[in-house]
């Protein structure tokens, strides 16, 4: 009987999710191609390409738009339900209001596992496509020349770089200085600097090296470093999204930033995100299923209004969450659940206060 009627509940639920999740993705692509049309026209883009974009965006939009349309499914279906006096029938079967949820939130978790490894595993390469495609194939000049890089290695040594072009994997005017506590020990300056077989070889340069009041210089055509760690990768750290990596590329570059003295604490927060945002479907089901069961009766219109206004509550809870982690103001961990944890509590209340 139960199994019958667990069935039916999420057979329900998912008829609705079908028909809401086809709905906004439609709605988000439509937006999107508007307000993009002029950079496709631009960027002389075919209509296979941009049929490619948006295939390709489609995991991402799926991530994104899959709490709203689970928040829709479940006032549309628990509400239907209670419309249709399905739900006081179960109550009065001796049927507990949470036992006929079950459904539901299991399901819900299911799907915020589906939404994880979408955005883990499928989500970031399709972003990284689309964005070539985006952008004509190519990176401008401005995307692969930088200027005035300062970063931290291992071992105290502390790297400055005055040109470097990402492409020929090429630094220009370079000086490395080499610290023991707060005493420099010796600094290399070189007028050019080059990846070559998995190392950094430096030409045309001058080794200083100090101990105490005295300074022993040398002079190098080519010499090649074995102390150095950082990559071409990490010379061009930050062009990278977050949305263009999954979790563990995410922790693992957040990582590295440690290690060569950038500020992870952005990155930090987009880690949490990773996880807090896929959960948002079980909090919307759980805040929209003792909603649903209160309004029921008055109508899909009202539900439709009440889903629109509280994703837009929710996912306002989120954004200003992940600023305040971004400027300091919150602790990452703290900034990335701000919204789960505001909404889950209310859910959980609400459900707490509706007629078993």
């Amino acid at each position: 009987m139960m199994r019958l009627l667990e069935r039916y509940i999420t057979r329900q639920f998912c008829e609705w999710l079908i028909v809401s999740l086809a709905a906004f993705v439609a709605i988000f692509i439509v937006v999107d191609l508007v307000e993009n049309l002029d950079s496709f026209i631009d960027r002389k883009l075919s209509l296979l390409d941009v049929i490619r974009y948006y295939i390709l965006y489609l995991p991402y939009i799926l991530v994104l738009m899959l709490p709203v349309a689970m928040l829709l499914s479940t006032l549309f279906s628990v509400g239907g339900l209670a419309r249709n006096n399905e739900l006081a029938a179960m109550k009065a079967s001796g049927v507990s209001l949470y036992r006929i949820f079950y459904p539901l939130f299991h399901f819900a978790f299911v799907m915020c596992i589906f939404s994880f490894l979408l955005g883990e595993m499928l989500a970031p390469i399709t972003n990284r496509v689309r964005t070539q495609i985006r952008t004509g194939g190519s990176q401008s000049r401005a995307m692969t020349d930088r200027t005035n890089l300062f970063l931290q290695d291992v071992g105290g040594q502390i790297i400055f770089i005055r040109y470097y072009n990402a492409e020929q994997k090429r630094a220009s005017r370079v000086s490395i200085q080499k610290y023991n506590g707060a005493s420099l020990v010796k600094r290399i300056d070189a007028s050019r600097m080059y990846w070559k077989d998995g190392g950094w070889e430096l030409q045309h340069g001058k080794v200083r090296e100090f101990e105490g009041e005295q300074q022993v210089e040398t002079s190098f055509d080519l010499i090649r470093l074995t102390g150095l760690t950082f990559t071409p990768a990490d010379l061009t750290r930050g062009k990278r999204k977050p949305e263009e990596m999954g979790y563990f590329q995410l922790r693992q570059y957040i990582q590295r930033a440690r290690q060569i003295g950038i500020d992870p604490r952005k990155w930090i927060v987009d880690l949490h995100l990773k996880i807090s945002f896929p959960f948002a479907n079980f909090v919307v089901v759980l805040f929209g299923t003792s909603l649903a069961s209160t309004i029921g009766r008055r109508g899909r219109v009202m539900g439709f209004g009440l889903s629109l206004l509280v994703c837009f509550l929710y996912y306002g809870f989120i954004k200003v969450g992940q600023v305040l982690g971004w400027n300091g103001m919150l602790p990452p961990l703290i900034a990335a659940w701000i919204g789960n944890g505001t909404f889950g509590t209310i859910g959980g209340l609400f459900l707490m206060k509706v007629q078993k």
